[in-house]
């Protein structure tokens, strides 16, 4: 896609006798010559070199063009190069090269041309002239987008619509006045942004808006959405049959493929009431006559399994093939569990294997769990465990319904040894654990979170703890629960007595036990001086918890702590003086040492404590925009009182009107 010529942008110099000759269709000399600059010179032959490509005042001529527009690139002008590089592309006035035209494309996005970087986007994503890559396409599509171009941020948003984004509200929010004024695309990608990841935003309202607006502008993807969205009723929208089918309907007269074959899928569930798998295949036939591919599939399975009471693997092979010829990959993989199984066919485990394969290449990570399946059956010639074992690693990974359980089967007790000695991921050890507990098999749970602790995961301390204390470990390496916690503190270089200490404040694995705890942060204090242990034993004697109230004692101990930068106990020292615990109030001090807290910027207390005493001008200067952009931090880190703080604070701001949407904003959900 090439997009029309429109911009100057900053210039390279070259002197008046390198770039100018006397081939442009007015008399160049005493024109040029009254030309203050360079850059004025290099705009007169780009619009010339302009006013010969669109015949404009004169004859087409795009050899003259060409001239042109490399006298103005000459002279630095960025556009020229752009233009430059569409004549090559197209082969006007020049033989057609799509190398060169890439090339001087290149250079022109390099330097800030939002047309040659949108040129260079479409090159990537398609593969024209450059190795196919997403990831550069995003890059240039998203610097063409800020370098003015405004509808490539709806290529970028269709790219990251088909992922899982981080930050999916503010790609949404870069597209919105696109799609507002009209741009398809944008509403497509927002869409299916909002409904794909609605985990990340849990926003219903604005899903329907953008949905719902695809709807009244016809958009098909949009209005695709929509149906989903009654159909499943899972994103925070109470499911409607009767309203999806509507949509699905319109959606299939807009030219969306498989609305017909969804609306079909619904019957076949019985959506409406009981199935009904005669309106079923009418949609799935309606489907196959607009050729949707999963009219094709859907069908198919409908024959292989008898919803409509007849079976006929004739009728599903030949349907799974005319959508496998389409690309679908879940065809492929029907295709593949027919061969296995032999339904229809001769078991056939080699045509089997090649039919995962081409699933998988297509993306439907389903297959990997049937592929390995298909390597661990030992009847098959192509028994292979090893390639098993791959594949269902993979799977896993990939997050495929039962290939954890599938996997946990295949590990005996020699196996995991082996996985302890290799490389094999901790994480990995603890979800098969989890698996083993969530089937109430905890024996084999606590063996592999035994594997996961020797890998140092670090969730799989605590469920340790527990299996040593209930004896569900068969050969423990430990006696007692406290030895966990021991190996744990070696492990991660902390002080045991500290760390035990901790399971005794908390009750873990433990009864509570709050003076035993206190014993234990004092050793861990007298032993090795662990600024943890000093900072429980300072709040611990402030508050009076499971000993006897000493506020002196245990500022002094908070003063031993925060002498070793712990941040909670510069928090914990601020609020001794800030409420005279044992001491005069002195705010100046109290200031000061919440300033420190909050300056380690990774305590969501101390960032909230430091932006209120500066709000209050408590101990130091009153200061309400250091305050907000102290709440702002707090909220980042979870304070779960600083966003209704902050609204209100920013809600005092009347004459500032950004603040007073933002405090709308803020109220609204605190």
């Amino acid at each position: 896609m090439l997009i029309g010529i429109l911009k100057i942008l900053p210039l390279i110099p070259c002197t008046f006798y390198q770039c100018a000759t006397s081939e442009s269709h007015t008399p160049l000399t005493e024109e040029i010559n009254q030309m203050k600059s360079l850059e004025e010179q290099a705009e007169y032959f780009l619009e010339q070199g302009l006013n010969y490509e669109k015949g404009d005042g004169v004859t087409i001529d795009y050899v003259k063009a060409r001239a042109l527009y490399e006298k103005a690139a000459s002279l630095g002008s960025i556009q020229a190069l752009h233009n430059l590089g569409s004549l090559h592309n197209w082969g006007m006035g020049v033989e057609q090269d799509r190398a060169t035209a890439l090339s001087l494309w290149e250079k022109a996005a390099l330097a800030g041309n939002m047309y040659s970087s949108f040129n260079m986007a479409n090159a990537y994503l398609t593969g024209n002239g450059r190795t196919k890559s997403e990831g550069k396409a995003l890059d240039y599509y998203l610097a063409s987008y800020e370098q003015g171009y405004k509808p490539a941020i709806c290529h970028y948003g269709k790219i990251m619509s088909a992922r899982k984004p981080a930050n999916v509200i503010r790609i949404v929010e870069l597209m919105e006045d696109m799609a507002l004024s009209g741009d398809g695309l944008c509403t497509q990608a927002i869409s299916w942004l909002l409904y794909e990841n609605f985990e990340q935003h849990n926003d219903p309202e604005r899903l329907m808006y953008w949905s719902k607006f695809g709807v009244d502008t016809e958009n098909p993807e949009a209005t695709f959405v929509h149906a989903l969205i009654y159909d499943f009723g899972e994103k925070g929208i109470e499911a409607d049959a009767e309203k999806a089918k509507q949509y699905y309907l319109k959606a299939a007269a807009l030219g969306r493929d498989n609305a017909f074959a969804n609306l079909g899928f619904m019957y076949e569930v019985g959506k409406f009431g009981n199935n009904d798998p005669i309106t079923a295949k009418y949609y799935y036939e309606k489907a196959i006559d607009a050729d949707e591919v999963w009219g094709y599939n859907n069908l198919a399975t409908f024959y292989r399994e008898g919803i409509g009471k007849e079976i006929d693997y004739h009728k599903a092979l030949e349907l799974y093939r005319q959508a496998a010829g389409k690309g679908n990959s879940y065809a492929y993989r029907n295709l593949a569990l027919m061969y296995s199984l032999g339904n229809g066919v001769d078991v056939d485990a080699y045509e089997a294997e090649t039919l995962y394969k081409k699933s998988i290449s297509l993306g439907y990570n389903q297959s990997k769990l049937d592929l390995a399946k298909l390597y661990l059956d030992k009847d098959l010639p192509l028994y292979n465990r090893s390639l098993a074992l791959d594949y269902l690693y993979e799977s896993v990974k990939d997050g495929v319904n039962l290939a954890l359980e599938t996997l946990a089967e295949q590990f005996k007790e020699e196996e995991r040894k082996w996985f302890v000695a290799s490389e094999g991921a901790a994480q990995l050890a603890f979800e098969l654990a989890e698996v083993y507990s969530e089937a109430d098999n905890e024996i084999e749970a606590c063996n592999w979170y035994l594997v996961a602790f020797e890998r140092r995961h670090d969730e799989s301390y605590l469920n340790l703890l527990d299996c040593v204390r209930d004896n569900n470990l068969a050969n423990s390496p430990f006696k007692t629960n406290l030895e966990v916690a021991e190996k744990w503190a070696e492990y991660q270089g902390w002080d045991a007595d500290s760390l035990i200490g901790e399971l005794y404040y908390y009750g873990i694995s433990v009864a509570k036990n709050k003076l035993k705890a206190a014993s234990f942060f004092e050793r861990a204090h007298q032993l090795s001086n662990d600024s943890i242990a000093q900072f429980k034993l300072g709040v611990m004697y402030i508050d009076g918890d499971g000993v006897a109230k000493d506020e002196a004692l245990g500022r002094q101990y908070l003063e031993f702590s925060s002498q070793q930068n712990v941040s909670a106990a510069f928090r914990e020292l601020a609020n001794v003086y800030r409420e005279g615990k044992g001491v005069p109030i002195d705010l100046s001090k109290a200031y000061q040492y919440a300033k420190k807290a909050a300056e380690f910027v990774d305590d969501a207390g101390s960032a909230y404590l430091y932006a209120e005493m500066l709000l209050n001008g408590e101990g130091g200067q009153k200061d309400i925009l250091l305050a907000v952009d102290w709440f702002d931090r707090a909220i980042q880190l979870g304070h779960y009182k600083a966003q209704c703080t902050l609204g209100n604070v920013l809600d005092s701001f009347h004459q500032n009107q950004e603040y007073k949407i933002r405090a709308a904003q803020l109220l609204e959900h605190c």
